[in-house]
């Protein structure tokens, strides 16, 4: 997992950012100060007017781009049915013959 961190709000600043609000020793963090990523995916995912941000996208282990998510939306904590319906799947383990 990636989480992509950058300013949008009052006080959004590196030096007050932790990332403890994702805390799974899986989540790889990074600090995009020119909000690039955001501004990628309003561009070619969400087509949202300016930076889309507080946003998840899903990719299955297939997937050759970033263009296509299996799903996306707005924060996990709001969208937490949609994430596991949609990841579900991916999870899912196929027995070996």
């Amino acid at each position: 997992m990636y989480t992509v961190w950058f300013n949008m709000l009052f006080g959004d600043t590196r030096d007050r950012w932790d990332g403890d609000g994702v805390t799974d020793p899986r989540a790889r963090h990074f600090w995009d100060e020119q909000k690039t990523v955001g501004n990628w995916f309003s561009a070619n995912v969400t087509h949202n007017p300016g930076t889309t941000w507080d946003f998840y996208a899903l990719y299955g282990p297939d997937a050759t781009g970033l263009t296509l998510p299996v799903s996306y939306g707005g924060t996990i904590i709001s969208q937490t049915t949609r994430l596991r319906t949609s990841i579900e799947p991916l999870l899912a383990v196929t027995p070996r013959s």
